[in-house]
């Protein structure tokens, strides 16, 4: 479940960024890989991503996630479309994780090299459940760049 859901997670990334340079309907693409992958749907998430701040910090809604994946939304100004760079290898490592029941609690590390050859890191935490129709989604997804003193 882990290994598996962090590694879709990853290549959803990727994903998003070539239906981008392609020139295809990226709205669309990310707003379905938020429906396979987030619990938007059915349930809740709680979402803090990396580079967000102010009144724009939490993500609760499908719509702020969508904005912050590929921006376009005029209520959430500051966002650029973190998934648009593109992005073309994702990568976790320096996992640890706790099973209990249905879920799944993660923290690691991932890595995004860019098409441009820039590399950056962050630090995840990740609720991973098991939903009602069999699918594992996300209901926790936190983001924070690595503190350097």
């Amino acid at each position: 479940m882990v290994h598996q859901s962090l590694q879709r997670w990853c290549d959803n990334v990727v994903a998003v960024g070539k239906v981008y340079a392609d020139g295809g309907d990226v709205r669309a693409f990310a707003s379905q890989v938020l429906s396979d992958n987030y619990d938007y749907d059915q349930g809740k998430v709680l979402f803090k991503p990396t580079l967000t701040f102010g009144a724009h910090t939490f993500r609760p809604t499908k719509d702020g996630a969508l904005s912050y994946f590929v921006g376009g939304n005029e209520e959430f100004p500051d966002d650029k479309g973190f998934k648009l760079k593109p992005w073309v290898k994702v990568w976790y490592n320096k996992l640890d994780h706790i099973l209990h029941g249905d879920m799944a609690l993660v923290q690691c590390n991932v890595h995004f090299i860019g098409s441009d050859d820039s590399h950056i890191f962050v630090n995840k935490s990740f609720v991973f459940k098991e939903c009602d129709d069999g699918k594992v989604r996300i209901v926790l997804h936190q983001s924070s760049l690595p503190y350097q003193p």
